[in-house]
């Protein structure tokens, strides 16, 4: 983003891209020629994650900083996205929407149900905002190196030759309608320009620029514009010089001692964030531009692109030693060893890399060297992809990695990798006992392919509770409290490097002593059943607060029975492309993927004319079918005489109620009637399910 001096453009900027507030003021420091950029911009990027990412640019910035985003952003990145994008009318909200869509790992030309890169080079109203629409429009295709659209109205040449047009006869570029250039808006056009110097005319348009540059510095080493020097100026200039292959700190930059990187750490707080301007007062529009500049010169001296050069891939990185893991931590990097290095950085784990001559391997990390146990032990890693772990088949250094991936490096020798910790039942309840059961992996060389057995001796702990599996690779738990834990399995020894890598996994004990703000509405005969189901994560509240709803006499709708039937089976509720779809079935909805993994296991079926009717209510009839099917019960059986209104039923149920009612799971009334066509309600239901649940144990 550009930061304009005068007050209108100012706040016309504020406007248009959406940044955030202006923070409390905190003491001056020191700026020094000497000091370490990169500790400099780890501090700054701190800063700025800890005072909240408050807008789209503050997460730009600390994404390529290397920092994760949080679930909170990103939840609302996408809200916004649906929800606003479709009524945007100025295309610089497309462009810096489809920047925060990359940072954030996703398609910018299908999130959140619309094409943000279409939208962009489509626009009728490119340059109604003067050279910010074709300068953010070519860093938002850049960036994720997206494909312009055919026959699209602005294609990357037409966006460029739009900024050669646009350039003043000095070199410099200027607000619409102002005749001075301005140090933000050269310095962002460079930034634009810079994948396309290879052209003889952009090279030339980028040395006028350059020029202008340096007759404009001031002798501090900033630069003035509307009557006051800002660290937004200095960052801009950083970051297009950088990027179009200058050295910001170098001697053409450098004025009376103090070069362009020197100028910009005077605007430096002593908690590490940067001012808009002097006297130090922290501010949204010089943290975020500064931590930009401050990414853009490690790139430069790294040589590793440009500051909008398409992102690394965003991972996790987690370190385990020999009894303990000792660091973890987000970054982005294109190889496993840079990801390793960058995170020992941040967290001083001081990781000891060698070179070979078959390559790089690492030596020691925090002071545990390879070896320490007088065999071949020492540092190895890992890498788990979309859940499963993958042999990688070469070093680390040549590892390229993936976004999502995550990294774990750990000391071992012959330590196998843990491929599955699974309890029965999913979610225990309070007052019941709860198996685990932990299968581990190698890879066998001669059948190219990981060999899983049971995990046995290994230790499994929940809270303060450890258990050790035995010979089949169970582990046997008593009841233990409501509440969140973590089932992690270690294999550490005294003497040798651990038997399993460390591998924990997520576990819900569910309170059979939860009480709902409608608890008087339930039926007796339901109430044991409502609460079981609910512990057992089978059953869910129909609103929020310290005492969920249940609106148990609500009637239960097909989309929910079918929610249910997948959760009591377990099934991945994830997009099954072989499963049947409908068209009343919404992308997105909340039942999507309950109903598709239903229909794709045969429980549930359409209603005709390719329709589900996802709101329509649940007959008994209908639910004794989907639950015949799910328990795969003989739904064959005429059924013994004892329902007096099977008859009344539709020929396609009746052997599905005959089976349930004989099992027990659902009963008639009190004369013996089933009730087939009757609506199910959602106590009912809990009673039905659980059941169900009890008799799968």
């Amino acid at each position: 983003m550009l930061l304009v001096k005068a007050l209108f453009n100012r706040a016309v900027l504020a406007a248009l891209l959406a940044v955030a507030l202006i923070v409390p003021a905190v003491p001056a420091g020191t700026a020094s020629a000497a000091a370490d950029t990169s500790a400099v911009l780890r501090q700054a990027g701190d800063a700025l994650l800890s005072s909240g990412i408050r807008s789209d640019w503050d997460a730009i910035a600390a994404s390529q900083a290397g920092y994760e985003l949080p679930a909170s952003y990103l939840s609302k990145l996408s809200d916004a996205v649906r929800k606003d994008a479709p009524a945007f009318r100025n295309v610089t909200d497309f462009e810096r929407t489809a920047l925060a869509v990359t940072v954030a790992g996703q398609d910018a030309t299908a999130y959140g149900g619309i094409d943000l890169i279409e939208r962009i080079t489509s626009s009728d109203r490119m340059l109604s905002q003067g050279i910010n629409g074709p300068i953010y429009a070519l860093l938002a295709l850049d960036y994720g190196e997206y494909e312009v659209p055919a026959g699209a109205k602005w294609s990357r040449d037409k966006l460029v030759a739009e900024l050669l047009k646009a350039q003043a006869a000095d070199g410099s570029y200027a607000f619409a309608g102002e005749k001075a250039g301005s140090p933000d808006l050269t310095g962002a056009a460079l930034t634009a320009l810079a994948p396309y110097v290879g052209q003889p005319e952009v090279k030339q348009a980028g040395e006028r620029a350059v020029a202008w540059i340096k007759s404009q510095q001031d002798k501090d080493g900033g630069f003035t514009s509307y009557g006051e020097s800002s660290s937004e100026s200095v960052a801009q200039i950083v970051i297009g010089l950088a990027s179009i292959g200058y050295d910001p700190a170098g001697a053409d930059f450098t004025r009376d001692g103090a070069s362009l990187i020197d100028k910009l750490l005077t605007f430096r707080g002593a908690d590490g964030s940067f001012s808009h301007a002097l006297p130090l007062a922290p501010n949204a529009y010089g943290a975020y531009q500064s931590v930009q500049a401050l990414v853009a010169y490690e790139k430069f001296k790294a040589g590793t692109g440009r500051l909008y050069s398409k992102p690394a891939a965003s991972v996790s990185v987690r370190v385990e030693g020999p009894s303990s893991t000792i660091g973890s931590g987000v970054t982005r990097a294109v190889y496993a060893l840079d990801a390793l290095t960058q995170v020992g950085a941040a967290k001083k784990l001081d990781v000891v890399v060698k070179e070979m001559s078959f390559g790089k391997y690492v030596d020691a990390i925090g002071g545990i060297a390879g070896g320490t146990f007088g065999g071949y032990d020492g540092w190895m890693y890992a890498v788990e992809r979309r859940g499963a772990w993958i042999n990688p088949s070469v070093g680390m250094g040549d590892f390229k990695l993936s976004a999502g991936d995550r990294l774990v490096v750990f000391y071992g020798d012959g330590t196998k990798l843990i491929s599955r910790i699974a309890a029965e039942p999913r979610q225990p309840r309070d007052d019941e006992p709860f198996a685990v059961q932990v299968s581990q992996q190698e890879w066998d060389y001669t059948a190219n392919a990981f060999t899983v057995t049971p995990a046995v001796g290994v230790a499994v702990s929940a809270g303060s509770v450890t258990v050790t599996t035995d010979a089949y690779g169970n582990a046997s738990f008593p009841a233990l409290p409501a509440g969140s834990y973590e089932l992690t399995v270690t294999g550490y020894s005294p003497s040798k490097a651990p038997s399993v890598l460390k591998h924990a996994v997520p576990l819900t004990v569910g309170s059979t002593k939860i009480k709902f703000a409608d608890e008087k509405k339930i039926a007796p005969w339901a109430l044991k059943s409502v609460k079981n189901g609910y512990a057992s994560g089978l059953l869910s509240g129909t609103g929020t607060g310290e005492a969920p709803t249940f609106s148990p006499k609500d009637r239960l709708t097909r989309a929910q029975f079918a929610a249910l039937a997948v959760r009591l089976l377990g099934l991945d509720a994830g997009m099954d492309a072989a499963a049947p779809s409908f068209s009343d079935v919404k992308a997105g909805s909340w039942y999507e993927g309950a109903v598709r993994a239903a229909a794709a296991q045969g429980i549930v079926s359409g209603t005709g004319d390719g329709k589900f009717q996802p709101d329509a209510p649940v007959t008994r009839q209908d639910m004794a079918v989907i639950l015949a099917r799910v328990l795969k019960l003989d739904a064959t059986a005429a059924g013994d005489g004892s329902i007096r209104d099977l008859a009344a039923a539709s020929a396609y149920a009746r052997g599905s109620i005959a089976a349930v009612h004989a099992s027990g799971l659902m009963v008639g009334d009190s004369a013996g009637n089933f009730q087939p066509k009757a609506q199910v309600s959602r106590e009912m239901a809990a009673v039905a399910i659980v059941n169900a649940y009890e008799s799968l144990k």
